[in-house]
């Protein structure tokens, strides 16, 4: 099992870069694999709303969009983290999210359907509401299953000061944990089928000798005095 982060913030190493870390560490306690994908690391042009994609199946744009799109597609389970600029996502997030959003609408929003997200936001003071409300509008859009705990958020400003915010942390943690227990349940591997298909077969009781595999009937003894109706 897969799950990845995507940073929406232009600082490396910032808060935001923090709390997402802190919720694939435990992710990873749980057994997934894990992955961070900054999106200031990558050449992301922002959508020129030229519709190619709904025809061709491909942006026209030529960056890393498509990249990005099959680190996604490749994962059970994505974790979004922006801090909050004016009671919204990142420009970068921003841009992800319109790009990655329309291919997938193009190719008729069946990639990322079934695998699992959350969302994080940092904020000096406000705006955590609305900046998770956007990133969780574009996992709903794609059909993507939310967790138990599927947002958190932190109070920070300075560089590693989300650390302070305790809750916060713990509200990471908590979300990659259900990251994984969810992925397990609502998409699992082929070799997880198969074992409990082999469970299941295991467990399926035996008729005796005598009895006929179909349309046997076992003949209920009635107690004295009941009549049968």
């Amino acid at each position: 099992m897969r799950i990845i982060g995507v940073s929406g913030s232009p600082r490396a190493g910032g808060n935001t870069d923090i709390i997402l870390s802190e919720a694939l560490a435990a992710a990873k306690e749980e057994g997934a694999e894990v992955g961070l994908i900054r999106i200031s690391d990558y050449c992301l042009e922002p959508c020129s709303a030229c519709q190619v994609c709904f025809t061709s199946k491909k942006c026209a744009i030529d960056d890393d969009c498509e990249k990005i799109y099959q680190e996604i597609h490749r994962a059970d389970g994505v974790i979004l983290g922006s801090p909050s600029y004016f009671q919204a996502v990142t420009a970068q997030m921003k841009t992800f999210i319109d790009r990655i959003g329309f291919l997938a609408l193009a190719r008729g929003r069946k990639d990322f359907a079934g695998k699992v997200g959350g969302v994080i936001a940092v904020a000096r003071r406000s705006g955590v509401s609305s900046t998770c409300n956007q990133m969780l509008t574009f996992l709903t859009a794609v059909r993507m299953t939310i967790p138990s705990g599927g947002r958190a958020f932190a109070i920070a400003r300075q560089k590693g000061e989300v650390t302070r915010d305790k809750e916060g942390m713990e509200s990471a943690r908590y979300l990659g944990k259900m990251m994984v227990k969810t992925a397990a349940l609502t998409n699992p591997r082929k070799d997880e089928v198969a074992m409990r298909r082999g469970k299941l077969t295991t467990q399926r009781p035996r008729m005796s000798r005598g009895s006929k595999r179909s349309g046997a009937r076992r003949s209920v003894r009635m107690p004295t005095g009941v009549k049968k109706t």
